[in-house]
């Protein structure tokens, strides 16, 4: 079977990596990686190339550079294999290969994608150094910081990080102190690994059309298939928000579904119109923030410091008519009364720790972006206004509206032509005042230091009125439905509706693209059941004596799911279901009425025993701190 062909785009950067074989130690000490140095010293003078950042482990070699022709990238690698190769055999007394295959290779889209993953071959060698007490020597490092200047040759990307060498230099050592999410470092490994490129959803369906093959990585092993309660599914991972919620000490409250008319502001563009009897006419609810707005104005006393969420099905529109409404899942969380950047740290740890949570960590990436006030915002407009100006003459009329209204929303279009004057349009940072900027570096901070991965994206712009703080959750593996979460901070909006000063922060989970990434991943999670106890009689018989022991051990073990199961089917059909379904404790009721005794299985411990209630309830009561109840709180209906 032929191999498939490198991936090469003229002029896009390419992240290449060579493993030692078997994972053997490629270099031993100071001599082999300073001889590795000059032989790509060497190389940068026979061939046409500009490398960006490299790093030698002792297993293994990344480079992340970008060559004039796809023939000098092979020739790259091919001169390394005829000169370090011999002569680390030589000194060695070995043989053979050195490195394990083909050299790994994957494209990196620059503007997204470039310092991320120039940051992720410099840190390569932190965590190993930083054990040792040692600096980083053998990477490109301390040449990005300024410390050093030798064979780099700095991106553009790298060089719009300040107007001078020691502005870039202190940006990028700022840039490289966060933490590197293990999303970004699973999708990276993953793109090396299939030799693919790293980029937007946008940008690489784009590439595959001028290319007309995948560029994109694809998921290993084919899909898994369910055959379990999907309405359970749904019950854990909401219970999985609600106790998470309830931990940080968020009051869940009711919004009503239907919303009356007059209230349409930023944050209700999507409802849509529901007809009622007697002429009258509402809203479907399209998001909850409003609601909540609605019933803090009603309760002035939730102005001071409050902490809200609410769960439920929204309503948004699919074409522009309005006649073809979709429904969806979400849980919104509002915070008002806190100025500072302290609440919205908290809403993004508790982000994170939900996605933890769920075992979603390598899968999902938060993107994160500042604009200002709203007069900063509307300066910033104006701008992007005035530029685009004397393109108006080719504008489509979609992109005509935009300019009108959001003309930042042409910023993240992939058209070639608006691709082409993103590169030289305003942006955002541009236009922030001192104070917007201290407060985003302040957060920025805080993130890193309680170790939440990020990326700063300077294309996020919100599609609703938030100020200040812009965040979002995404994972591309579902492509173009990979928003997960999203939020922000939004006084400047919230005052305009209750018409008095107030601090808003809030953020929404969007559950169905959750679900489809917890059943693409096949989580385990997704199996495990909400049961604790069920419950089976013997006989018909002793249905009766069953249900009782169910009310008994319901007061017992208030804390507990308990079922029984009215089926009817034969005893071994009942115990192979709910040993299917997850059931933790299986209970099962004598057909003899004289009897005093159940049989009782634990599914952890594999054990199947004969007792009497007493010591049943005493089993029981040892497994409570294993499979508590979670789902707790009071609800505050409004509405």
């Amino acid at each position: 079977m032929s191999r498939t062909s490198r991936v090469y785009v003229q002029g896009l950067p390419q992240l290449i990596q060579l493993n030692g074989h078997n994972n053997d130690i490629v270099f031993h000490d100071d001599e082999d990686y300073l001889t590795f140095l000059n032989c790509l010293r060497r190389a940068d003078e026979l061939f046409d190339f500009a490398l960006h950042a490299w790093t030698l482990l002792p297993h293994q070699m990344m480079m992340l550079l970008t060559p004039q022709t796809k023939e000098d990238l092979s020739r790259l690698v091919q001169h390394i294999g005829r000169s370090y190769v011999p002569w680390f055999n030589q000194k060695y007394h070995r043989s053979g290969s050195l490195w394990e295959g083909r050299y790994n290779s994957s494209l990196i889209e620059p503007e997204a994608y470039l310092l991320i993953a120039q940051k992720f071959v410099d840190t390569r060698l932190g965590e190993l150094h930083a054990a040792r007490g040692e600096r980083l020597t053998w990477s490109s490092y301390r040449n990005n910081i300024g410390e050093q200047q030798q064979m780099i040759t700095p991106h553009e990307q790298y060089l719009r990080l300040g107007h001078t060498p020691q502005e870039r230099a202190i940006q990028y050592a700022r840039f490289i102190q966060s933490p590197l999410g293990p999303s970004i470092e699973k999708r990276l490994q993953d793109c090396l690994n299939q030799n693919r490129l790293l980029g937007t959803p946008q940008y690489c369906q784009q590439l595959e059309r001028q290319l007309h093959r995948p560029v994109q990585p694809r998921q290993a092993g084919r899909p898994r298939k369910y055959f379990h309660n999907q309405v359970t599914d749904w019950a854990w991972l909401e219970n999985q928000a609600a106790c998470l919620l309830s931990r940080y000490c968020y009051q869940e409250v009711r919004l009503p579904l239907l919303e009356s008319e007059g209230n349409e502001t930023a944050f209700t563009s999507q409802n849509q119109k529901f007809p009622l009897a007697g002429n009258h006419s509402a809203l479907l609810r399209g998001e909850g923030t409003m609601g909540c707005l609605k019933m803090i104005n009603q309760h002035p006393h939730l102005q001071s410091m409050s902490k809200l969420w609410y769960e439920g099905v929204m309503f948004r529109s699919s074409a522009n008519s309005g006649e073809h409404i979709q429904q969806y899942q979400q849980i919104g969380v509002e915070a008002f009364g806190y100025a500072g950047v302290d609440i919205e740290l908290e809403q993004l740890a508790l982000q994170y720790d939900f996605f933890k949570s769920l075992g979603l960590q390598e899968n999902v990436e938060l993107k994160i972006n500042s604009t200002g006030t709203q007069k900063e915002l509307a300066a910033f407009r104006t701008a992007l206004r005035a530029f685009y100006q004397p393109f108006i003459g080719v504008f489509e009329s979609e992109w005509t509206e935009c300019l009108a209204m959001q003309p930042e929303r042409l910023l993240r279009s992939d058209h070639p032509l608006l691709a082409r004057l993103r590169s030289i349009a305003p942006e955002i940072g541009d236009f922030l005042g001192e104070e917007s900027r201290k407060r985003f570096d302040c957060l920025l901070e805080s993130l890193t230091k309680i170790r939440v991965p990020f990326v700063v994206d300077r294309w996020l712009y919100p599609s609703n009125a938030y100020c200040h703080t812009h965040f979002e959750w995404h994972c591309e593996k579902l492509l173009e439905h990979s928003l997960l979460c999203r939020g922000g901070r939004y006084d400047e909006c919230a005052t305009s509706v209750l018409e008095t000063p107030i601090q808003a922060c809030g953020f929404a989970l969007m559950l169905d693209p959750i679900m489809r990434l917890l059943r693409l991943t096949d989580k385990h999670l997704l199996k495990k059941q909400v049961t604790d106890v069920v419950i089976i009689p013997g006989s018909p018989a002793a249905s009766t004596q069953a249900l009782n022991i169910g009310r008994s051990l319901r007061k017992t073990f208030p804390q507990m799911s308990i079922a029984n199961d009215f089926s009817h089917m034969r005893v071994t059909a009942c115990v192979r279901n709910a040993r299917r379904q997850g059931g933790r404790f299986i209970i099962v009721v004598s057909s003899d009425e004289a009897a005093t005794e159940v049989a009782i299985y634990d599914r952890d411990s594999g054990e199947e025993q004969r007792v009497n209630l007493a010591k049943a309830i005493s089993i029981l009561s040892h497994s409570l701190n294993a499979s508590p109840g979670c789902r707790s709180g009071t609800n505050v209906p409004y509405g």
